[in-house]
């Protein structure tokens, strides 16, 4: 089984959610037109005013999408 990593872009603030949805749009078009495949996606609360959204990966397209979208932070997942 290979190794996935879990991608985050934070946001924060009263339209941190919105915010959060709309780069979801554009993480899912990036996927589109470079052809890598997300194994999860989606957005998370952390507090009232602070949202995430996500992408999991495949460890193989992590040097790609760290270079070309700047996530605030990853982990391995399992």
């Amino acid at each position: 089984m290979s190794q996935k990593a879990k991608l985050i872009w934070k946001f924060s603030g009263p339209d941190a959610l919105q915010t959060a949805e709309h780069h979801l749009i554009h993480l899912k078009e990036f996927s589109e037109m470079e052809s890598v495949p997300f194994i999860g996606q989606g957005t998370e609360q952390n507090t009232t005013l602070s949202f995430n959204a996500f992408i999991v990966v495949d460890m193989k397209w992590v040097e790609l999408l760290r270079e070309k979208l700047k996530p605030t932070e990853g982990y391995l997942v399992e």
